[in-house]
């Protein structure tokens, strides 16, 4: 829609007046009682009429568009200084947001008086602007909401840099080790020449771009050689089957006999032979075997067990939270009556590790009430105060939310009230409160504050003349008690004027009174003046400073001028004569005028007129006094010589010239004659 933009209030620069906050006996405007009944009376007629004033419009017009100025500006009100509110302070309900000193701030609590930023309890800075990426992260801000996109982010990042620390700790895809169970875990694959998904598994595919595992059943794992001399030249992953090192037996063979030997020679690995003196030597041969070793395979003592891989499923699967990254606590803030219970609920995040991880329960102040393991929380009744409930997982992470825990009214009654309410007084009203001790904010509220209001002490205040509701009513509770009053203004009983008083009874009733026995009087604005300006009197004004270098076909205003420099007046600027003089300017018509000029030192006096002043058409100066002849032109000016002398009956002239030859020499009038020698 179209709006008017104050962009200024209206009459800031105009003539205003003060008006009060408390009705007038005298009628006259108020700020409860507005434009009373007197100023709808006719002022011909009745003597108590009273003009609607220009300077008591500006005020309230003023007053109107500067606060809507505010809100089109701002958006909230300015909070109510004391001198705003007739010196008494503003009481705010909770949730309220007002500008102050530059700054937006919300009221924390119900009959809140004190100033913004000055107790932290009261009002808090106003939370309006989302948080960048960059301040959700860094997590120093106070006065920036942290939106579901922001906490996407800062998880995001918070992610990353976990990752980051984490991942030396962490075995990479194609890493390879020993499992002491049959099934191994999801995303790890059996090294037993399996196929597996290349594009599924990227990383491990770098490593076996056939697809296919190694197959390391029943075989010993050696470490490769990378240059060593040691089992040189193998290929990393390669094969070897099994060998049997060279080794060697020692089997002792050759002759064995006597000199004398009866037997003759013999063969063989085991003999015995013994003598005895020269007797002759005897032997004999026994015979032995090396035994078959029965065993498939050469191998130490040793235990099986499965080797396994890491493929990329494994940490695709393993990226999302293994442990609850969130617990939220609903509801987070709420108002309760002691003595009464609230059940809260514990969210873990993400919810598929909820049942592996049950919430824990419990309160800051166990004086103010409890909380079981199911997160029911039982308030202690009389007992008021903030109570922080605290939920917490074996992880170590916590949340917590807020009991603002108030003694509930359960009634509230409002006592007898005077017979007779005028406007411009208070008076004090019995308020009962049940409990006594109570600890909720008890709001008021009026259907017509211009009428009357009722604060929660019982303080009556009539401001103007009508019919009211008032309401008190537990913030909290509901509980509620009200009354319908009716206000009268105040009667005046008339008073006569005093002779003794000489009208000093006017004098004190203000200009108002005295402009309103003026005008009853029939006495204009003059009266009230010590001395006259031209303008009081409708007279020509008389300039108070010289003419310049003015043109004087441009000097147009009426009123008396005046050149002081003879310098400054010449005909090019259209002056009659080059002298210093005063200049008379008259209107004559709605476009014309007449310019009368008098030179200083001379009697002279010339004028000239225009038309329109709008084409500067003038016309000639002419001098005054043109119907007469001046004594020093001896005549010389007259207009008609003959005509002059007709009329001083001097018909004819004589003249001493020499006579003229003839007839055509002769002038009328004239005689000539001539003296004889």
């Amino acid at each position: 829609m179209d709006q008017k933009f104050f962009r200024v209030p209206f009459a800031s620069n105009g003539d205003t007046q003060a008006i009060p906050e408390t009705a007038a006996s005298d009628g006259s405007v108020s700020y409860p009682s507005g434009w009373g009944p007197d100023y709808a009376k006719d002022p011909a007629a009745d003597a108590n009429a009273k003009p609607v004033e220009r300077e008591a419009m500006n005020t309230v017009l003023n007053a109107i568009t500067g606060a809507i100025r505010q809100y089109q500006t701002n958006a909230y009100p300015e909070w109510i200084t004391t001198a705003n509110n007739n010196g008494a302070a503003f009481a705010y309900d909770a949730g309220v947001v007002v500008e102050y000193n530059g700054a937006l701030y919300l009221s924390l609590a119900g009959n809140n008086t004190a100033t913004p930023g000055a107790d932290a309890t009261k009002w808090q800075v106003y939370i309006q602007r989302e948080a960048t990426e960059e301040e959700a992260i860094a997590g120093e801000g106070s006065t920036q909401v942290i939106t579901p996109r922001r906490l996407h982010a800062g998880a995001s990042y918070l992610d990353e840099q976990l990752k980051t620390a984490l991942t030396p700790y962490l075995l990479p895809v194609g890493a390879i080790v020993m499992w002491g169970s049959e099934t191994p875990p999801d995303g790890w694959l059996e090294l037993n020449g399996q196929e597996f998904d290349t594009e599924q598994n990227p990383k491990l595919a770098l490593m076996y771009p056939d697809g296919v595992v190694p197959d390391y059943r029943g075989r010993f794992v050696r470490a490769w050689s990378n240059g060593s001399t040691i089992d040189a030249d193998r290929e990393l992953g390669s094969v070897q089957s099994d060998e049997v090192g060279p080794h060697s037996h020692i089997l002792i063979t050759g002759r064995f006999g006597t000199r004398a030997d009866s037997y003759g020679p013999q063969e063989g690995a085991l003999h015995q032979c013994g003598n005895s003196g020269t007797s002759l030597a005897a032997g004999r041969i026994e015979s032995g075997e090396i035994q078959e070793n029965t065993g498939s395979e050469t191998r130490p003592i040793n235990i099986a067990a499965m080797y396994i891989i890491k493929t990329d499923l494994a940490e695709s699967e393993n990226s999302g939270s293994t442990t609850p990254t969130a617990l939220v606590i609903s509801p987070s803030a709420v108002t309760i009556n002691a003595g009464t219970t609230r059940q809260f609920a514990g969210t873990v995040l993400p919810a598929a590790l909820s049942a592996d991880y049950p919430v824990s329960w419990a309160v800051s102040d166990p004086t103010l009430g409890s909380i079981d393991s199911n997160g029911l929380y039982s308030s202690t009744a009389g007992k008021s105060g903030t109570q922080t409930i605290i939920a917490s997982l074996s992880t170590g992470l916590t949340a917590t939310a807020t009991v603002t825990q108030h003694v509930y009214l359960t009634t509230i009654s409002i006592g007898a009230i005077p017979a007779e309410l005028l406007a411009g007084n208070t008076y004090a009203v019995p308020v009962t409160y049940s409990p006594t001790s109570y600890t909720e904010t008890v709001n008021s509220a009026s259907s017509d504050p211009t009428v009357a209001t009722l604060a929660a002490d019982g303080t009556l205040t009539i401001s103007g003349a009508g019919t009211a509701t008032l309401s008190l009513t537990g913030a909290s509770s509901g509980v509620t008690a009200s009354i319908t009053i009716t206000a009268t203004e105040e009667e005046v009983p008339e008073i006569y004027l005093q002779i003794e008083n000489n009208l000093s009874e006017i004098s004190a009733g203000g200009a108002v009174a005295q402009g309103q026995a003026r005008n009853a009087l029939g006495l204009g604005d003059l009266a009230t003046k010590d001395s006259l300006s031209a303008t009081d009197v409708n007279a020509v004004p008389q300039a108070s400073a010289t003419l310049g270098t003015e043109d004087l076909n441009t000097v147009t205003s009426p009123g008396r001028k005046f050149q002081s420099l003879t310098s400054n007046a010449t005909a090019a600027r259209h002056y009659p004569v080059a002298l210093a003089g005063m200049l008379d300017v008259i209107k004559t018509t709605g476009t014309g005028i007449r310019q009368i000029y008098y030179p200083y030192n001379t009697t002279d006096v010339y004028h000239r007129y225009c038309v329109d002043t709008a084409t500067q058409t003038f016309g000639a100066w002419e001098q005054s006094g043109g119907d007469f002849l001046a004594i020093a032109n001896n005549l010389s000016d007259v207009a008609d010589a003959a005509e002059s002398r007709e009329n001083l009956g001097v018909s004819y002239t004589i003249s001493t010239d020499v006579a003229p030859t003839d007839a055509t020499g002769y002038a009328n009038g004239h005689v000539w004659y001539q003296t004889e020698a």
